[in-house]
């Protein structure tokens, strides 16, 4: 079981769609599960967003939702990595340096949010290639006809 920590806006402003949404936390929440981008349902999801607690947010199941106040969010991030024990389950999403210097310095695997929003893309372009059982039958029935000339 693998521990995301993924820094919240660093990753809304990496997706087109969420660039411009009124609740960029819920929306991002959402786009996480829907895309299935931590894998497993197994995993653990922690996000961390700047500034004030938004209460629909913080209410999401199956992932901790952090809101750092006053203080930043890679501030949050950082403090967080500090108290897990087996950093070597945990990956961390972002793109700014700082975050992923000290997550790299506390054991844990690093991912910027470009490799991490490719995952939903790949899950794309294989959905893309699954052929409907309809047309895989009729394929084979051609096939069948060329070359076993049945």
């Amino acid at each position: 079981m693998l521990l995301f920590i993924i820094d919240g806006f660093n990753l809304v402003h990496k997706i087109a769609s969420l660039k411009s949404s009124s609740f960029p936390q819920r929306d991002l929440i959402h786009y996480i599960n829907k895309n299935r981008l931590t894998g497993s349902r197994n995993n653990k999801v922690i996000i961390a967003f700047d500034g004030k607690a938004d209460p629909e947010a913080a209410r999401s199941r199956g992932v901790e939702v952090l809101f750092s106040g006053d203080r930043s969010a890679d501030e949050v991030i950082k403090k967080r990595l500090e108290k897990i024990k087996n950093r070597s389950q945990v990956v961390v999403v972002s793109d700014d340096r700082e975050i992923r210097d000290a997550a790299r310095a506390a054991g844990a695997k690093i991912c910027r949010t470009a490799d991490f929003i490719k995952k939903k893309r790949k899950k794309e372009i294989n959905e893309a290639k699954e052929i409907d059982y309809s047309v895989q039958r009729e394929i084979t029935e051609e096939l069948r006809k060329i070359w076993l000339k049945e």
